[in-house]
């Protein structure tokens, strides 16, 4: 059957779109393949990059271990437990992490060479001592060894891809997305993944279409295939004849143009047809992104994500002074515009290289309580942000998530001004008008949330997160993606409630989960009284346009019946009825451009 298949054209695959978009190119299988050490050594100034390559290997392999550890637990497996442990152990000696980075240094190697080397010495120490206990060992510090220099040659073998590669893997970290971007890769094929998982949300800041729980994926496709994804049909085409690419291609063009005429609206006021003026911020994760503010005219960043630092360190750990760096370049390259930095929100999909393991991360140890718990951390990012923030006075919202008991959010204000204070009597400068805000993603924070408005300074709502607790739908479970529903009337009844607890506090409330870039939503969360709407830049566009064409009237018919709707059905044909009317507005706003 494989091998009929093999030859066989037009396969289409079905899976559930992450990342909207539709793309053609050249698809690559993306999969662990065999070690092969490079002796030459590099170019003095290439050092720096073989650092970070082997930094970088270290903590994606660290993320796989817990993942083992995690999954060896559910089973009650202590030996797989007990093995990951032990080489967790090795990949985090600081003497072999030392001796990496000085032959890296000293020799000029690159990372896998530096890697081998170093475990090398190790091994022969042992095997030199036949009766020295850590002789059983040696299988261990090989299996970790192997495992690093794989991730580094798969980082390599990724930029050799070339930019019309569309890969096809099981599953795909968050390192991974951004390595894919960085190399120009036009399109995410999994067999696995979730739709709210970090990768995902990255993938969509990044601009590169993504399909996940393509099943048959890695089974049907072939490296070098053509290979269409089709991010609007959910689907994935393998080896389309003459007749599908060239019928996709008029559909990709007809994209392009309509971009192009998406770009005019960019200079044009985010406002509804009878003026009711609708706030558009930028979602930003990492510096590449700051640029497309001022491209997309964001009205400032409602929410910045300082979780992608961990990235690069591979701990639960932050250097301050790229803490800083990172907001400063988010001010300066927001205009005099409000910057919303939210506090690290790591924990339940977003993968930690720490020893922890918890049986339900998503209601475990994550947000707000590793910061109270790891003091050291959480005032060390706020006293990066304070100290930017008193460079660019009265622009600072600092949002924490996670909150679900007053308590926890008396606590971080607490320790503001302890920061602000300390930094004061140093000389200093601050910004005492910075604005401290409640991420509302808990149900307990919006059933009471007028409580909660005499004590912040604003609301915002993180969608994924209030959603998945809401509905007790796992965000990142495919077995369940039907259950998970951001429109669903239990969740439009706590936005409805935090926004007019916050209307009648003097409270303002935004709305930073992603959900706010799908225009549809958008106009469903104007209609229920939001104001300010935060999304990835790029899709700015198309939900300004969506307000531009609207009244506020129609928004909240649309979200009075999606409150009133009892099935996904009823909600279904809601938005289609939407779309279809939707349609026709475009059409003839783009004839009166042509026109003019």
């Amino acid at each position: 059957m494989q091998e009929e298949q093999a030859h066989e054209s037009n396969i289409k695959l079905t899976g559930i779109t992450a990342v909207t978009g539709l793309v053609m190119g050249i698809a690559r299988l993306y999969t662990r393949g065999n070690i092969n050490i490079n002796p030459e050594p590099v170019e003095e100034s290439r050092l720096p990059e073989e650092k970070k390559k082997f930094e970088q290997a270290r903590m994606t392999v660290g993320m796989t271990m817990e993942r083992l550890s995690d999954f060896a637990d559910s089973r009650n497996d202590s030996d797989t437990r007990d093995i990951m442990n032990a080489h967790y152990e090795i990949l985090n000696d600081p003497e072999l992490e030392a001796m990496v980075l000085r032959l890296i240094d000293e020799k000029s190697y690159r990372a896998e060479k530096a890697i081998y080397d170093a475990f090398q010495h190790y091994i022969d120490l042992i095997k030199s001592n036949e009766k020295s206990f850590l002789v059983s060992r040696l299988a261990d510090l090989r299996d970790v060894r192997d495992r690093m220099i794989l991730n580094v040659q798969q980082l390599a073998v990724i930029a050799s891809f070339g930019k019309d590669a569309v890969m096809v893997a099981e599953d795909v970290s968050p390192i991974e997305v951004i390595t894919f971007a960085r190399n120009g890769v036009k399109g995410i094929i999994c067999t696995e993944g979730g739709l709210t998982s970090h990768a995902s949300i990255i993938a969509n800041a990044m601009g590169i279409p993504m399909i996940i729980g393509a099943k048959s994926a890695l089974r049907t496709v072939q490296d070098g295939d053509t290979i269409i994804l089709d991010g609007f049909g959910q689907s994935v085409i393998v080896r389309p004849d003459d007749e599908t690419s060239s019928s996709f291609t008029r559909v990709i063009k007809w994209q392009k143009e309509e971009e192009k005429f998406l770009r005019k609206v960019i200079d044009k006021p985010s406002e509804t047809l009878c003026g009711t003026r609708i706030h558009l911020q930028a979602n930003i994760d990492f510096e590449d992104e700051v640029l497309n503010i001022e491209k997309y005219r964001a009205e400032g960043i409602g929410l910045l994500r300082t979780d992608t630092l961990l990235m690069n360190s591979g701990s639960l750990a932050m250097d301050q002074n790229r803490q800083e760096e990172f907001c400063q370049t988010a001010y300066a390259g927001s205009g005099s515009a409000p910057v919303t930095v939210r506090l690290l929100d790591v924990g339940g999909d977003k993968l930690l290289n720490i020893k922890a393991k918890e049986a339900n991360p998503f209601l475990g140890w994550r947000g707000v309580r590793i910061l109270l718990d790891r003091r050291e951390l959480l005032q060390s990012q706020l006293e990066a942000i304070c100290r930017v923030a008193g460079r660019y006075p009265g622009r600072t919202r600092i949002l924490v998530p996670m909150i679900s008991n007053l308590d926890e959010f008396l606590e971080v204000k607490s320790e503001l001004a302890g920061i602000q204070s300390l930094l004061e009597k140093r000389g200093v400068p601050i910004d005492r008008k910075i604005k401290l805000g409640i991420m509302v993603e808990v149900p307990s924070v919006a059933i009471q949330v007028r409580m909660y408005a005499a004590h912040t300074d604003f609301f915002s709502i993180g969608t994924n997160d209030l959603t998945q607790y809401t509905l007790a739908v796992d965000r990142g479970n495919n077995l369940i993606a039907s259950l998970y529903q951001p429109l669903h009337p239990a969740v439009l009844a706590l936005i409805s409630m935090t926004v007019h607890a916050g209307s009648e506090s003097g409270v303002p409330v935004a709305v930073c989960g992603e959900l706010a870039s799908d225009p549809f939503a958008a106009l469903v969360l104007a209609g229920l009284g939001v104001r300010e709407l935060s999304m990835t830049p790029r899709l700015i566009p198309k939900v300004k346009q969506a307000v531009r064409l609207h009244d506020l009237d129609e928004m909240k018919a649309l979200s009075k019946a999606q409150m009133d709707s009892s099935t996904r059905a009823d909600r279904e044909a809601i938005h289609k009825e939407w779309q279809d009317k939707y349609e026709l507005k475009l059409k003839e706003e783009r004839s009166r451009a042509i026109t003019l």
